[in-house]
Order: structure tokens, then C-alpha cells, then sequence
């Protein structure tokens, strides 16, 4: 804005004419925070894309320019002249897309990337390497793994794309070499004895340790099942605010859904007259759910399915194409519109606005006979949305269930009042754009960058790698593992 306006009156005028206008600049500024957001310029994953980041700031600075042009009007108040309000959005353009390429780029040549070695060459390791493949924009930088057992045939081979640097006993040696700057663990719980007393010293040098439940907390932002025990879950409850649970999430819960109530009013209306016109039946759907700590309770949503849509079937998964769902049902899911009712649920204290979604009982015990810790949803109030749905909206089998719950589980550990509001606020989204499963993230192979990668014993070049390390051999399985900071 002070580019503009510079630009097109000059220091002296600029200065009087900011001055003026500082209210309306400020709403400016909010808006096009709120425009960027909308256009997913804060999902870090567009940053890896040319293409994608010029394609979502066209978007946003054009949701930028509608929407202040259309509030100035509506005000009657035309505070900005349109020539430096064209000269702004292009500003705006040019320094946003300028920044993000600037960042890509330093990016790339390793000039922000966190140095890291892997400790252990288990199957464990192999999913550490996966993992932060699938999350490039975190910028870890993998030098190589360090073997954890005392076979040093494998010094000096390729696990994955990466050389197996050296042992424990030279893991000093590298972590000075390369000026590493976090350690991953990831050898398995039968090494983790060793680990704990050879490792514990790098904390006090100021480098980071984080096994492989941290690292899936830190990027994915969900919990592998596969990968905590009884002893994890009790620790990571030690994390909640007692304020928050206790005091803080009731008042949110009632004030938000009293003014939902108040502002979705006239969506909930013409939600009652499409469900009416288009099928026989009731307009409200009443299901029985499980909430906190198991109590049942009845569930009120607008109805979105025929009436006898479990008479052939029984109790069976909605799926996202599901053939039952009548028409006005389809858009009502894809908004959430059908949902509003539930915040009748909230008022009455069966449900808050954020947690596990709550689910039928014969459902219920059928997942937590496949999926472990199944039941640990049931241990916080049930939501009207939630981590796992803004962040794998639709779970139709049992392996997209265990999926949502990993997701779950990240958010009763997390359980905050912001964590509510960030949610709350990408649900939002969703209701404006219409909801959308969440798209995978690919692996992405980050080979080091060494022209040669020093081992214990040898230099190589890693663009012609030794031959592989053999993945049977792996050290141990990984092992379930009680929660430790990293």
C-alpha cells in the first residue's frame, strides 16, 4: 500500500494521504490475510510449486480485491482511490509470489534445511525417511543413517538413497562433521537402552532428538498406532490443560453455538424446505451416538438420506458417493449444512463443537476390536468437527477408521483452545468451498547433497552408490514405545 501510493502521489501527499486513511488500510491488510488463507497461501505445500503458488495468489488477491471493493461500497465509505487500489492488489502480487519463490529457492539449495541423521537402519528408519520425503517444505536435510548393531558390513552402503555413515561409537564424530543439527531415532525399542545413555549428552550441546512418534506429531500431525503402548497415551494426557477441559471449552462451546444458531438461522430454514420438497419423511434425523466416557445420546442432524436407507443393508458406512443420499442431502453434506442442527447437542452438553466425531455403538465396538485404542476417543466429548475431519474428511472401511484415529489421537494430546479455533476456523472453510478429502502427500527422494559422504572407513561418491543394504537384515521390527519427549 505504501508502494502504491508513493508511486502514484509522491512522499509528501503519500504521507498525508496514509495518514487520512489508516482505518481503511488496515481493514485492507485484514482482509487479503483472510483472502490468502482462503486461498491456501499459508498450506506450506504450495510453497514446492511455481505453478500452484502463482495459480493460489491470482486466486487470493482477487477474493482480496472483491472483497474490500464490495465492503467500501456497502459502507458508502470509497476511502481509496481505484488507482492505488490497482497499484496495491499488483504490489500485493508481485511480493507475495516474490517471497515464496525466494524461499523455494533458498529451499532447494539447502540454505534453510535442519541437518539430520537417522539412528538405526530398521524398518522403523525406512518409514522415517518415507515420512519426510512426504513433507518437503519441512526442509530436513537426511546426511545418512548411523547402524545401531554390531554388524559393520553394512558401514558404508545405501539404505533407501542414503549411506549408512558409521556406529554409535562414531556417532560423535559425525554429528561434528557435518554440524548436525538433529538426531531421528528410529533403531527400535531393543535398542533404545544403549540409545538413551549415548544420546542423552547431544540434548546439552543443543541438538535436537525426536523419535519416530514425535516426527509423525511434527509433520504428519497424526500418531502411528503401530508405534505407542498404554504408557505413551498416559503421558501424552499429561499434556492437556485442565483450565481448557474443564472451564475454557464448555464457555467456547455455548457461546459459539448460540451465535451458530442465531447467524446459520436462514441456511437452516431453506435446509428445511429443500429436505421437505425433496423426499418423504421427517426433516430431522435422530441417531443414537456414544459420547464421553460411552453415554449414549440422541444426535440431531437434517435428514440427508431416504428414510429406509438401512432396511436392506442394516447398519452399514455412509460412503462419499453413498446412492442413498437424496439430492438436497448431497449439497447439505457438502457445505455441512446438515450438520447445524447439532449445535443443539452442544447447548445441552451431549457434544462439544470440536472432537472425535461420535459414532453408533455397534460400530464403535466393532472398531475397537480391529483398531487399538479405539475407545480412547470416547474419552473426551464427541464434536461437530474435528482434527481428524478437516484433515481426512470421509472414512468408509476400517483402515481409513484406523487412519482418522491416528489423527484423533494427535488432537486429544494437543487438546487446546487454539487448536479449537484453528480447527474451527478450517471448518469454516470447508462450509465456504465445500469439503474435500485430503489429498496424500507423495514421498519425494532428498538424496544428500555431499559430492562425497565420508563413512568410517571409506569415500564415496553417492551418484554411484554401493550396493544396497540387504532390508531383511533390518536391526529389530520396531516395537511399540512409551512417549519421550524429544
Amino acid at each position: 500500500m505504501v508502494a502504491a501510493v508513493m508511486l502514484r502521489l509522491g512522499w509528501t501527499s503519500g504521507i498525508e494521504y496514509l495518514q487520512a486513511r489508516q482505518s481503511a488500510i488496515l481493514i485492507s491488510w485484514g482482509v487479503f490475510v483472510l483472502a490468502f488463507y482462503i486461498g491456501g497461501l499459508y498450506e506450506s505445500e504450495r510453497l514446492q510449486s511455481l505453478g500452484k503458488t502463482v495459480a493460489a495468489t491470482v486466486i487470493s488477491v482477487a477474493v482480496g480485491a472483491v472483497l474490500i471493493t464490495g465492503f467500501f461500497y456497502a459502507t458508502f465509505s470509497i476511502e481509496i482511490g481505484r488507482g492505488i487500489f490497482l497499484g496495491f492488489a499488483a504490489f500485493v502480487f508481485v511480493a507475495v509470489v516474490s517471497m515464496r519463490m525466494l524461499y523455494v529457492a533458498a529451499s532447494r539449495h539447502g540454505f534453510m534445511a535442519q541437518r539430520c541423521l537417522i539412528i538405526g537402519t530398521t524398518s522403523e528408519a525406512r518409514k522415517a525417511i518415507e515420512l519426510i520425503g512426504q513433507h518437503a517444505h519441512a526442509n530436513l536435510r537426511i546426511l545418512g543413517l548411523i547402524h545401531c548393531g554390531n554388524d559393520r558390513d553394512r558401514i558404508g552402503r545405501f539404505f533407501d538413497e542414503y549411506p549408512v555413515l558409521g556406529t554409535l561409537d562414531t556417532l560423535e564424530r559425525f554429528v561434528d562433521l557435518y554440524d548436525v543439527e538433529r538426531l531421528v531415532l528410529a533403531a527400535g525399542q531393543e535398542s533404545e537402552p544403549i540409545l538413551l545413555r549415548q544420546l542423552r549428552p547431544f540434548r546439552y550441546r543443543g541438538i535436537e532428538l525426536v523419535d519416530f512418534v514425535a516426527l509423525s506429531e511434527e509433520l504428519a500431525q497424526e500418531i502411528p498406532l503401530d508405534h505407542i503402548n498404554d504408557e505413551w497415551l498416559f503421558m501424552a494426557s499429561m499434556n492437556n490443560s485442565r483450565i481448557h477441559i474443564r472451564r475454557l471449552k464448555r464457555l467456547t462451546d455455548m457461546l459459539v453455538a448460540l451465535a451458530g444458531l442465531l447467524i446459520t438461522a436462514p441456511l437452516a430454514a431453506i435446509a428445511v424446505v429443500l429436505v421437505k420438497l425433496d423426499s418423504p419423511g421427517p426433516i430431522l434425523f435422530k441417531q443414537e451416538r456414544l459420547g464421553r466416557e460411552s453415554v449414549p445420546f440422541m444426535l440431531f442432524k437434517f435428514r440427508t438420506m431416504r428414510v429406509d436407507a438401512e432396511r436392506v443393508t442394516g447398519p452399514v458406512w455412509a460412503t462419499e458417493n453413498d446412492p442413498r443420499i437424496t439430492r438436497a442431502g448431497k449439497w447439505l453434506r457438502k457445505f455441512r449444512i446438515d450438520e447445524i442442527p447439532q449445535l443443539l447437542n452442544v447447548l445441552r452438553g451431549d457434544m462439544s463443537l470440536v472432537g472425535p466425531r461420535p459414532e453408533r455403538e455397534i460400530f464403535i465396538r466393532k472398531l475397537s476390536e480391529k483398531i487399538p485404542f479405539y475407545a480412547e476417543r470416547l474419552l473426551v466429548p464427541p464434536g461437530i468437527t474435528g482434527w481428524a475431519q478437516v484433515m481426512y474428511p470421509y472414512a468408509a472401511s476400517i483402515e481409513e477408521s484406523r487412519r482418522k484415529l491416528q489423527f484423533d489421537l494427535y488432537y486429544i494430546k494437543h487438546m487446546s483452545f487454539f487448536l479449537d479455533m484453528y480447527v474451527l476456523v478450517k471448518t469454516f472453510k470447508t462450509i465456504l468451498f465445500g469439503r474435500e478429502r485430503t489429498a496424500l502427500a507423495q514421498p519425494v527422494q532428498l538424496k544428500p547433497r555431499h559430492t562425497e559422504v565420508k563413512t568410517e572407513t571409506l569415500f564415496f561418491n553417492p551418484s554411484t552408490p554401493p550396493a544396497q543394504a540387504d532390508p531383511k537384515a533390518d536391526e529389530t521390527q520396531p516395537h511399540p514405545r512409551s512417549h519421550r519427549d524429544g
